[in-house]
């Protein structure tokens, strides 16, 4: 296994036969500089930035749901943001 994602302490990384994806995580010197821990069923593993790595599937599938969802959330907070700001200036404020 790479020294790029690490197994839990239990061992409980890849499993026999499983479909492995190659990910790189973004990688800068200020918010996105930590490692990644994503956890699926009681095996957890912990993901380096910036190195390509070998992971199974389902991991690469959570880290792709969780994208998803944080560009849902930015484009709900900017549709929100936007409802506010035209009230406001309705009202003046």
């Amino acid at each position: 296994m790479s020294k790029a994602v690490k197994e839990n302490e239990n061992g409980m990384g890849m499993l026999e036969g499983e479909e492995m994806v190659t990910i790189r995580l973004f990688k800068d010197n200020e918010r996105y500089k930590d490692d990644v821990f994503v956890a699926i069923n009681g095996r957890s593993f912990q993901i380096k930035r910036g190195e390509s790595v070998q992971v199974p599937k389902c991991v690469a599938d959570v880290l792709e749901q969780s994208m998803d969802q944080d560009a849902a959330t930015a484009k709900l907070m900017d549709r929100e943001s936007a409802g506010y700001r035209a009230q406001a200036d309705k009202l003046g404020l």
